[in-house]
C-alpha cells in the first residue's frame, strides 16, 4: 500500500501528523506500506528527501506552488510535485492501493496519481474538508470529483461521512464509493493512568492544587483563548487552580499573541503554563499530572487528544465537534453545544472540577478503542478497494463542473 498525505511527521517535525502515523503503524503489523509525505517548498528546516520512521520508508518530495493565491490550483501543483516520486517509487514498490489522507490538496492529487499510476484509490476524511469546500467552489468541485475517483471513502467522524454522501449525491450509481466511519483510535500503552504526584514532580508543578489541560497547535480554532476568557471567574472561586497549554504553532493561524496578553491579565498572574510543543511521551505526562482536560474547538474531525485524556482517565470538556459527542460518554465528563458559549464552558469546567468521576471507568472506555481494532477495519477498507471493479473513469472535466 502507498500511503499519501503532507500531514506526516519527518525528522525535523516529529510531532507533525502524528494521528496519521499511528494508523499506518499499526496498519503495518499486516501490510506492507510505503509514503510519499510532500512538503512545501518554503520550509526552512533541512528534512532528508528520504528517511525510516516508525519503520516505514518515506519520502519526501517538494511541494512547489503559489503562496496565498489560487488556492484551487494546489491539488493540481501537488500531483505535479509528486508524480515523479510516485511514479518511482509504484514502480519499485508495487503497491495494490493508494491511501490519501485529507480531500484536499492530498485527496485530489491522489486521485490523479492513482488515474496515472491505475491503482485503486482510499480517501480518508480528517476534519478540514467542510471548511475547504466553503472557502471556495472551485475547491468544492475538486473534492466532489476526486470522491468520485476514490474506490471507498473511509471518515473519521459521522459528520464528515454525511458531508461525503452530500458532495456525491446526484452521481451514477457506479460512480459512487461506499462511504465507512472509522474513528481515530488511541495508543493505551503509552496513554495510561500514573500517579499525579509523579507526572507532577517530572514536571516540576507544585504537588497541589487543580490543573486543567488542553492540548494542540496554537490556533483560534482550538479555543484556548475561550478558557482563558473564563479561566478568571474559575480562579476565583478556586484559588488553586492553574490551566496548561501543550502545543506550539502549527499550519494555522497563530494565535499566541492573542493567547498570552489574555494570560497577563492581573487575575491570571501564575496561573496560566505555555508548554509549547511536546513530544507525545511528554503529553502523557502532562495528562497524567491533570484534574481535567479541555478542548473548546470551532470544528475537529476525531481528536486524538480526547482519546488519549480518556486513556489517561482523565474527565473531559469538550464541545460538541466532529466525532466528540460519541467519544464522550456521560460518566467521562461534560460536553457543550456552541464553542463561543463561554457561559456554558465556565459551568461545564466548574462542574467537573467539582470532580466525582470514575476515572477506571473511563479508562476502560478509552481501551476499547485501540489502534488495533481501527487497524483491522482499516486493512479491510483497502481489500475491498484492491478486489473492485474499476468503476467508468470520470473526466478531468468533471471536476470543474461536478456541484
Amino acid at each position: 500500500m502507498l500511503a499519501f498525505t503532507t500531514v506526516f511527521p519527518s525528522a525535523t517535525r516529529p510531532q507533525h501528523g502524528l494521528f496519521v502515523l499511528e494508523r499506518l503503524r499499526a496498519c503495518a503489523r499486516a501490510a506492507e506500506i510505503e509514503v510519499i509525505a510532500p512538503r512545501p517548498f518554503h520550509d526552512r528546516l533541512p528534512a532528508p528527501r528520504r528517511e525510516t520512521i516508525a519503520g516505514l520508508a518515506v519520502e519526501h518530495p517538494t511541494f512547489w506552488y503559489t503562496p496565498r493565491v489560487g488556492k484551487a490550483l494546489d491539488g493540481l501543483a501537488l500531483y505535479l510535485s509528486s508524480i515523479g516520486t510516485a511514479r518511482r517509487v509504484a514502480a519499485r514498490f508495487r503497491p495494490d492501493v493508494i491511501d490519501a489522507h485529507f480531500g484536499y490538496p492530498d485527496g485530489f492529487a491522489a486521485a490523479l496519481l492513482a488515474r496515472r499510476l491505475r491503482l485503486p484509490l482510499v480517501v480518508t476524511l480528517r476534519g478540514t474538508e467542510p471548511l475547504v469546500s466553503a472557502a471556495s467552489m472551485l475547491r468544492r468541485r475538486a473534492l466532489a470529483w476526486a470522491f468520485g475517483q476514490a474506490r471507498r471513502i473511509i471518515a473519521v467522524s459521522h459528520p464528515l461521512a454525511d458531508y461525503a454522501r452530500t458532495l456525491l449525491s446526484g452521481r451514477p450509481g457506479d460512480r459512487t464509493p461506499p462511504v465507512t466511519v472509522i474513528a481515530n483510535g488511541v495508543d493505551t500503552v503509552r496513554f495510561a493512568p500514573r500517579p499525579a504526584a509523579e507526572a507532577r514532580r517530572a514536571l516540576g508543578l507544585p504537588a497541589e492544587g487543580r490543573l486543567i489541560v488542553s492540548v494542540g497547535h496554537l490556533s483560534p480554532r482550538k479555543g484556548f483563548q475561550r478558557v482563558l476568557r473564563v479561566l478568571p471567574d474559575l480562579v476565583a472561586a478556586m484559588p488553586d487552580l492553574r490551566f496548561a497549554i501543550v502545543g506550539g504553532p502549527g499550519a494555522e493561524t497563530n494565535n499566541e499573541a492573542e493567547l498570552r496578553a489574555l494570560a497577563a491579565q492581573p487575575a491570571l498572574q501564575g496561573r496560566v503554563i505555555f508548554a509549547g510543543a511536546t513530544p507525545a511521551e511528554r503529553v502523557a505526562t502532562w495528562l497524567n499530572a491533570a484534574d481535567l482536560f479541555v478542548l473548546a474547538s470551532d470544528y475537529e474531525g476525531c481528536p486524538n487528544v480526547v482519546w488519549e485524556a480518556l486513556a489517561s482517565g482523565l474527565p473531559v470538556v469538550a464541545t460538541k465537534v466532529g466525532e466528540v459527542e460519541r467519544m464522550v460518554p456521560r460518566f467521562a465528563g461534560q460536553l457543550i453545544d456552541r464553542a463561543d458559549d463561554l457561559p456554558a464552558l465556565r459551568a461545564a469546567l466548574a462542574a467537573s472540577l467539582a470532580g466525582g468521576h470514575d476515572r477506571g471507568a473511563i479508562r476502560a472506555w478509552a481501551e476499547k478503542h485501540g489502534w488495533e481494532g481501527v487497524a483491522a477495519r482499516v486493512l479491510e477498507e483497502w481489500t475491498e478497494a484492491a478486489a473492485a471493479e474499476p468503476r467508468p473513469a470520470a473526466s478531468l472535466a468533471g471536476w470543474g463542473t461536478a456541484a
